[in-house]
């Protein structure tokens, strides 16, 4: 809505949320199912345009031997909760828009080892994990690879969830699998590494 005035469009500001999400001239995909816009949103580690994941497709970092995420393409976007995100196909916008929250990268696209920390630190969009069915992104750098130490240093999700609860105010959602089932609490992390 603080875009919209910015623009000179506040009359739009007290319409539905969809079409507030709609009418950002960034995004020029589609809205996600109509819901509030983030209250934390400035929290999050996004880039011009509210553009997430500095662009990769979301839905890329779940497919299988994913090792690498795929470049979304400028006019396949989408737009969730006033984060813009884009896809390589349209087959991965259209299943990021039946569940949102199955691909958005936990702790508001901040590095999760450093999140365990309370900290906000910048990411290596292309290092990551999955970890039970969250995208987990984090910051690599010639002389320090927390990917690794998250690895290493065991089950820090809670620590992290914490950390993101304090910065942002947002309890980490638990989002539901891609194909729409509930997530199962398990004992242990289930990973999948990029």
């Amino acid at each position: 809505m603080k875009i919209l005035a910015a623009l000179g469009l506040a009359a739009l500001a007290t319409t539905a949320p969809a079409a507030a999400a709609c009418a950002a001239p960034e995004t020029a995909g589609i809205a996600a199912p109509a819901e509030d816009a983030r209250p934390a949103l400035d929290q999050y580690n996004l880039g011009d345009g509210g553009l997430a994941l500095e662009g990769r497709d979301p839905v890329s970092y779940f497919a299988a031997g994913a090792k690498k995420p795929a470049k979304g393409k400028k006019d396949l976007t989408a737009t969730h909760r006033g984060v813009t995100y884009r896809f390589a196909n349209e087959a991965n916008r259209k299943a990021f828009l039946a569940k949102p929250a199955a691909y958005e990268p936990a702790y508001g696209g901040w590095c999760a080892y450093a999140m365990a920390d309370g900290q906000k630190v910048e990411v290596d969009v292309d290092s990551f994990l999955i970890e039970d069915g969250r995208l987990m992104v984090f910051y690599k750098g010639l002389f320090n690879d927390t990917r690794k130490k998250w690895l290493k240093a065991g089950d820090l999700e809670p620590k992290a969830d914490a950390g993101w609860k304090k910065i942002s105010g947002e309890k980490p959602p638990v989002p539901p699998t891609p194909n729409g089932e509930a997530r199962a609490a398990s004992p242990a992390p289930a990973r999948l590494i990029g």
